[in-house]
């Protein structure tokens, strides 16, 4: 997953998926989420394992830049709860019917391709801002997070007085601000998922404007989040430490929501949603499942039951939310006619 140049240099020290359950705490510290380092062994945490070894991480250590490879390695019992969930989710016509995007031209007019020229020469930048509202919108939707149990801390300003020493972040913060990035996270990947698609296959100049709204946007999500921790009352010395774990959760995160895809999802979202049980290759269990487990393992920290509905309903908004991209035509991109699907309530 080709990241902003910052995500990839901070050291990797707990940006581990973790598979098993982990206990919810109302205190603002990181010991309880804490994934579990390298050297831990499969067998206490068998959602994801290394290839080749029985870790869930290979890191080339000493490095800022390193291998990342997701190999899910589910349990039996997980696989048996796999098969009704298949069923149950192929016949969720929210994903049958994904409406199509705003029609496009096939290629870009003389006004934005001059547009994408300045922004690539970085004289002006006439491309990012659009997909950074794009994402903000969605984190301002306060009635589609709570459809998934994720609410916005609110209450707090970035306005403090000279001498703050005694205020402190609220009691349950760290895991509200960490499910709040997690849901920003998730619609950065979106993006940068749709520009990766596009990039495979595009020359020099498409390739230029795909690196640059990748890099624009998740180093916009980090300021973002920056500011959340500084509005939060985060001691201002720890802000940095805090935002560098939440870049490796982040991180963890895209990259186990990449695997996913390839691995469940080669021949595109909308026919992987529909494959019968016979018609899955070896290692495959089907994109809901896998997908549903990744949010489960990290936005809902693995403390709520496989089959809770606001975790469901969040696999299907992905994913729904995934098909549409894919549909969606390279200019429709870059002419920023990109749109977020509609969600309908469950039937």
């Amino acid at each position: 997953m080709a990241c902003a140049p910052r995500l990839l240099q901070v050291v990797p020290r707990r940006c581990n998926l973790t598979g098993a359950a982990r206990p919810v705490t109302t205190l603002w510290q990181r010991v309880p989420h804490r994934r579990a380092c390298a050297s831990t062994s499969a067998e206490r945490i068998p959602s994801v394992a290394s290839r080749g070894k029985p870790v869930r991480w290979d890191f080339v250590k000493c490095q800022p830049v390193f291998d990342k490879y997701v190999e899910f390695n589910f349990t039996e019992e997980d696989k048996r709860r796999f098969v009704g969930e298949r069923a149950k989710f192929s016949a969720d016509t929210r994903l049958l019917n994904v409406p199509p995007h705003v029609q496009s031209p096939a290629e870009m007019d003389w006004r934005e391709t001059y547009e994408a020229l300045v922004t690539i020469a970085r004289l002006d930048d006439h491309i990012s801002g659009y997909f950074q509202e794009l994402i903000y919108g969605r984190v301002e939707d306060k009635d589609l997070m709570g459809r998934f149990g994720i609410s916005l801390l609110e209450g707090k300003t970035l306005e403090k007085p000279l001498h703050n020493t005694k205020a402190v972040p609220r009691e349950g913060a760290y895991f509200a601000m960490l499910q709040q990035t997690y849901w920003l996270s998730l619609h950065v990947w979106l993006v940068h998922s749709k520009q990766h698609m596009i990039q495979e296959n595009e020359g020099i100049f498409g390739s230029a404007i795909c690196a640059l709204i990748t890099r624009r946007v998740f180093e916009w999500a980090w300021v973002i989040v920056r500011l959340w921790l500084k509005q939060e009352d985060v001691p201002a010395m720890s802000i940095g430490t805090e935002l560098e774990h939440f870049m490796e959760y982040v991180f963890g995160f895209c990259a186990a929501l990449d695997e996913a895809f390839l691995q469940e999802a080669s021949h595109g979202s909308a026919e992987a949603v529909q494959r019968k049980d016979n018609e899955l290759e070896e290692g495959q269990v089907g994109l809901l499942p896998c997908v549903k487990q990744v949010l489960w393992s990290n936005v809902f920290f693995g403390a709520c039951a496989h089959d809770h509905l606001q975790l469901e309903e969040l696999a299907v908004y992905l994913i729904r939310q995934r098909i549409a991209l894919e549909a969606l035509p390279r200019t429709a991109f870059f002419t920023r006619r990109m749109t977020w699907a509609d969600f309908p309530v469950r039937e």
